[in-house]
């Protein structure tokens, strides 16, 4: 299995990032972990935000941790133990993590190493908007638009 990460500061735009990576992955199904029953509920890709979600991108299932642990109150290991006790064959993790875990119990770095092969970490600062009267103006920026692009295809290339 193989990850990628997602760093940045608390409203720092890391679930906002996964959110549009996820869209433009265009899933054939979106599940929203529930980890306290243990079980997949439907989802849309629209909302993938600030939580844990399974995608289904070309036959293979992708964990989305768009919410970092921490915030959650679940390590990785736990979503990802989850997931093997439900029996869902996750191929990639897209995982966010804030700058500094500072919550004992929670090492999403470890994590990633333990259970897959990082082959990229990506860390953001948040995007100037392009026009202060619209806020999701930052989405124009080539700088937005590159680091979504990149991700995309390098999910792709690796499922």
């Amino acid at each position: 299995m193989k990850s990628i990460l997602i760093i940045g500061t608390k409203d720092g735009g890391k679930s906002t990032t996964i959110t549009e990576v996820c869209k433009m992955l265009n899933p054939t199904k979106v599940y929203k972990l529930n980890t306290n029953q243990k079980i997949i509920e439907n989802a849309q890709v629209n909302d993938i935000y600030n939580n844990t979600f399974i995608i289904e991108v070309n036959g293979k299932f992708i964990l989305v941790v768009a919410g970092a642990p921490p915030e959650q109150g679940k390590p990785l290991k736990d979503l990802i133990e989850i997931c093997l006790e439900i029996n869902i064959k996750i191929s990639f993790l897209l995982v966010s993590k804030r700058t500094s875990e500072r919550k004992e119990g929670f090492n999403t770095i470890k994590d990633l190493n333990d259970f897959s092969e990082l082959i990229y970490t990506e860390r953001i600062n948040p995007i100037p908007l392009v026009d202060e009267k619209d806020p999701n103006s930052f989405k124009q920026d080539v700088n937005w638009k590159n680091r979504i692009t990149k991700i995309h295809e390098l999910i792709l290339s690796n499922i």
